[in-house]
């Protein structure tokens, strides 16, 4: 059985990672990407951390969210009996088309462990297809 992969997001506005991001899989937070009639919502799995160490930036077309420890100079790693977990900084980078989303407008909040981040389309953008009759 061969399987094909599927893109259902328009050709006209595609959420893809970045090549460093996708090389480092094992250590980023999966991502649900959900389209709606006025914008999209992007939801981060990242659970028991804390939202002031969360960064949010929108650059030239590219949305990076990345999260960074605090690393005090003071603080030892302790010595770990068993250690089957690690809450590890991460980054991940989204290419957006600057013609579908309203990026003055995009929003992030955290709860529950669940990074949300509300990216609205231009209006030019949730317009119907005008349709045109043949003669």
């Amino acid at each position: 059985m061969k399987m094909i992969k599927y893109n259902r997001f328009p050709s006209s506005f595609r959420f893809f990672d970045d090549a460093l991001t996708q090389a480092t899989q094992t250590r980023r937070p999966a991502v649900n990407i959900i389209e709606r009639d006025k914008q999209f919502e992007l939801e981060m799995l990242a659970p028991g951390r804390q939202k002031e160490l969360f960064n949010v930036d929108f650059f030239e077309g590219v949305l990076e969210v990345s999260y960074t420890t605090e690393k005090n100079g003071d603080e030892t790693r302790p010595e770990y009996l068993r250690n089957e977990f690690e809450l590890r900084d991460f980054t991940r980078k989204f290419r957006l088309n600057n013609e579908v989303i309203n990026d003055e407008a995009i929003e992030a909040t955290y709860t529950d462990g669940i990074l949300r981040l509300v990216l609205p389309k231009r209006e030019e953008a949730t317009k119907p297809v005008r349709q045109i009759a043949v003669g």
